[in-house]
């Protein structure tokens, strides 16, 4: 979480044109134009792109067959509560917390005026939206059983309440750690931005909830939804004519109220 702060305050990093004040779309439509550009993708992708595609489905299975048993074994034999309240604190990025500082960095860095590390925040939040929107038919497509189930890593029964495969955690925080790799300049951010979201998805294991394949395919498709968003969105802000509308607070000596900005 303090990484991700620390990464987020500092606006010199980013190297990306980003919205100004006037520029940025509204949440919705922008969320609009990405998933549209994400679910058309396929239709474009050349021999490189189905070849990745394959290599990832092949880590996730790889993963399944040699480290669930092994991983999942190695978090009964080390429990401890003392371990559970670290892994539960390190997990915070991918859920709740996340979405949290990101409002919270949305909300203050309008307030400053920073434009570029708000758009990077809209990226992050739009990539998560549409990670989340991925794994959801995967999760109750797959129906697999969670570690703590008890059930053992060859449990799976579609369209039940097993929710395990993906991990919506990982999915998460390798969304906005792809984004934020790709939006900075520096590469030791982007290093610093997958590292945790890899203590994410290691606390989702040593809590039980999750094996780690699980985790694998969430990452593989966070990762995936993050860089997609980048690059779609590089192509929406660099786009001059594009309307948009914003409405902003201002406040000076003899004026106290908000502005409302169009442009076409």
């Amino acid at each position: 979480m303090k990484v991700l702060a620390i990464v987020l305050a500092s606006t010199a990093l980013w190297g990306q044109t980003p919205y100004s004040r006037d520029e940025i779309p509204k949440l919705p439509g922008l969320l609009w134009e990405d998933a549209k550009s994400v679910a058309q993708a396929p239709a474009s992708w050349d021999a490189s792109d189905w070849k990745a595609l394959g290599l990832g489905a092949a880590a996730v299975l790889g993963t399944a067959v040699l480290l669930d048993k092994t991983l999942d074994d190695a978090s009964k034999r080390n429990h401890t509560d003392a371990r559970d309240r670290l892994a539960t604190n390190l997990a915070r990025p991918g859920g709740t917390a996340g979405l949290v500082l990101m409002g919270a960095g949305y909300l203050g860095f309008t307030v400053l005026g920073k434009d570029e590390p708000r758009s990077v925040i809209v990226d992050m939040g739009v990539a998560t939206v549409l990670a989340q929107a991925a794994i959801l038919p995967l999760k109750y497509g797959a129906g697999r059983a969670r570690p703590l189930d008890g059930k053992g890593t060859h449990d799976f029964r579609a369209l039940s309440s097993q929710d395990g495969f993906p991990s919506g955690h990982a999915a998460q925080a390798f969304a906005m750690a792809s984004v934020i790799s790709m939006r900075s300049t520096e590469p030791w951010v982007g290093w610093c931005a997958y590292g945790a979201a890899g203590l994410v998805g290691v606390a989702r294991l040593g809590t039980r909830d999750h094996f780690a394949s699980d985790v694998v395919a969430g990452a593989l498709v966070g990762t995936v939804m993050g860089r997609a968003v980048v690059r779609v969105n590089e192509g929406i802000r660099s786009h001059a004519g594009r309307a948009a509308f914003s409405v902003e607070p201002a406040f000076s000596p003899g004026f106290k109220g908000v502005t409302v900005t169009a442009r076409f």
